[in-house]
């Protein structure tokens, strides 16, 4: 029996049912279901909190990061650079340009594409490369975005899991040509259902964004080009409004937990945290370690009650729908290793420390049998 949940999706609404359920019947009451006054005060927040000039809003992340290829320009047959440790909308927003995937590996201390030597896997057909913020930490792309630029190769920054994230004053989703953001019910904000958002400072690119969500019709109404029905409803664009003014106290209360995990796994040998870098505010999107015996560690936790999950295993590369795609592989050795050890702990603001305590206290019992 599952004594602590991986994650409590409905955390949020229990705590603030009499405010949302107004708020709700407002917009039902107003007939106003897409693109109305919920909507574009969620795309100013979204542009204000990551410090860029336009912001659409999708029906999901894994839409934003499709139509920001599109919007760059990709084409069937150009390369894009990945990493292979992600979730799967990173790959198929690729794939569904007809682009080529070109899988490379992670540092093995933030988990994320090493860029170090980026330029090595460089050809004439590369044309972007989507890097993948993770965890609620934020990677500093400075000179990742200069490569880019000195080479002529777009930066599409997956940043599903950033949202509030900083580093010495850049934000979350600032860094990309296009940045993308995941409203989906695992994420610190969230929607009813799905929803994403694409952030970005090009107002071509915007305009762009712009038309994909609807049919391609442009500002007269008229379908420009071949579009998608892809719009949040402004149910959800409401009920994340309400999340996003109480967001860096949701944020304050993920750091508290996770510094308690931190304080308390960190005498642990066998356990190994992946830390957000010394600059970073990070959300804790995901407290996330390297642990000797994984599998067996995760039987025992499940087995006295406490549920963990596993980011990414199989890793993108491995994925069976590859089957029907052509794509290129690197040296992915860091990858390889850290699949097998990686750990998801339960994290969310209403975890309570005695809760911590006790799956602390159950990794150590682990450890020292």
């Amino acid at each position: 029996m599952v004594k602590i949940p991986f994650n409590k999706f409905n955390e949020f609404y229990v705590d603030h049912t009499k405010e949302i359920s107004g708020r709700l019947r407002s917009v039902l009451e107003s007939g106003k279901y897409l693109r109305d006054k919920e909507t574009l005060q969620l795309e100013k927040g979204i542009a204000e909190i990551c410090k860029r000039n336009f912001a659409v809003s999708t029906s999901s992340c894994t839409d934003a990061l499709y139509f920001a290829l599109i919007a760059v320009g990709i084409k069937p047959g150009d390369e894009i650079i990945l990493p292979t440790f992600s979730y799967i909308s990173t790959l198929s927003a690729i794939l569904r340009c007809g682009a080529l995937p070109v899988f490379v590996d992670i540092d093995n201390k933030t988990l994320t594409l090493k860029t170090e030597g980026i330029e090595n896997f460089f050809t004439q057909k590369t044309r972007a490369i989507v890097f993948v913020q993770l965890f609620g930490h934020v990677i500093d792309l400075r000179n990742l975005k200069e490569t880019c630029k000195r080479n002529n190769i777009f930066l599409i920054e997956d940043s599903a899991q950033a949202l509030g994230a900083s580093f010495e004053g850049f934000s979350g989703a600032s860094f990309g040509d296009i940045s993308c953001i995941s409203f989906d019910p695992t994420k610190l904000v969230s929607a009813y259902a799905t929803g994403g958002v694409a952030v970005t400072d090009n107002e071509d690119y915007y305009n762009t964004l712009l038309k994909l969500i609807h049919h391609g019709r442009n500002d007269e109404g008229k379908f420009e080009i071949l579009g998608y029905n892809s719009k949040i409803s402004e149910l959800s664009a409401c009920f994340i409004n309400l999340q996003l003014s109480q967001l860096d106290n949701t944020i304050s209360k993920m750091q508290r937990i996770a510094n308690t995990y931190i304080g308390q796994l960190s005498k642990i040998k066998e356990v190994e945290i992946i830390l957000p870098e010394p600059s970073c505010r990070s959300t804790w999107h995901k407290f996330v370690i390297l642990a000797q015996n994984r599998n067996l560690l995760r039987e025992y936790l499940f087995q006295n009650g406490i549920e963990t999950k596993i980011h990414y295993n199989p890793l993108l590369h491995e994925h069976l729908l590859l089957k029907n795609y052509n794509y290129k592989i690197t040296d992915l050795s860091h990858a390889e290793k850290i699949k097998n050890d990686v750990l998801s702990l339960p994290i969310y603001p209403g975890l309570k420390s005695e809760e911590i305590n006790y799956i602390c206290e159950s990794i150590n019992n682990f450890y020292t049998l």
